[in-house]
């Protein structure tokens, strides 16, 4: 992936197993956000192919990727701070749905069965990150590790297969990251999801990674098991230099 004269992805290769939690890592522009929007179809790549249980994803649209199994949560957060937190959720769901504006202005009876049913998974997922309390609350307004609680939410209400997390401990709190740890575990045990995961908390990473991918200047220059990427003489001159 090129802009202009930048090389922003060059040549970097990994696979993922499903099931797995996998981080991505990296000193900053080492290309972990660039990677991010390529998956996401914000970005398409000028080389190379990008492939999703064995399918090639780079004709897919962006606003595709959530029916083929992928959602996202992001760096700066991109909720609807007017709309209550339930209707946050909401749109995670719906992207999943088949009415469309004919079929509600008609208010066709499937449209409302669709309806009650999506609002039904909305509340499951609330209740499963622990938001019962703030569900009629706007979004505004809410304490910060809240609203990432709630972009999680709008993520998972799409019953994604494989979730992209970037930076999701950014702006927590020590107890806080601790409980995201314990919540990153029972994502991929209780619900079966694969997560790649983009993050500037080494403790973090490095506490709930099956496997960890290393970037520095578009390039992979490592990748293994947490405690292998630890001591990998490349990584550590990475990050703190020779």
């Amino acid at each position: 992936m090129r802009f202009g004269g930048i090389v922003a992805l060059d040549g970097v290769s990994f696979a993922m197993d499903a099931g797995q939690i996998v981080g991505l890592i990296g000193p900053n522009g080492a290309g972990k956000t660039t990677l991010f929007n390529c998956l996401g179809r914000l970005y398409t790549p000028q080389h190379g192919d990008i492939l999703f249980e064995g399918r090639s994803i780079t004709d897919a649209t962006p606003h595709g990727i959530a029916e083929l199994g992928i959602g996202r949560t992001f760096q700066n957060l991109a909720l609807f701070t007017t709309m209550s937190v339930l209707d946050n959720v909401l749109v995670g769901v719906h992207s999943r749905t088949r009415s469309d504006f004919a079929s509600n202005a008609l208010r066709l009876p499937w449209v409302g069965r669709e309806e009650r049913e999506a609002r039904q998974i909305a509340r499951e997922v609330i209740a499963f990150l622990d938001l019962d309390d703030v569900a009629g609350h706007p979004a505004a307004g809410l304490p910060f590790g809240t609203l990432k609680r709630v972009e999680l939410a709008r993520a998972l209400a799409g019953r994604p297969k494989l979730l992209l997390l970037d930076e999701p401990a950014g702006g927590l709190n020590h107890e806080e990251v601790a409980t995201l740890a314990e919540l990153l575990r029972t994502i991929r045990d209780a619900r079966g999801v694969t997560v790649l995961l983009v993050e500037h908390h080494m403790s973090l990473v490095m506490q709930v990674s099956d496997n960890v991918v290393v970037l520095d200047f578009g390039r992979k220059i490592a990748e293994g098991p947490p405690a292998q990427i630890q001591r990998n003489p490349d990584v550590i001159k990475a990050y703190l230099g020779e």
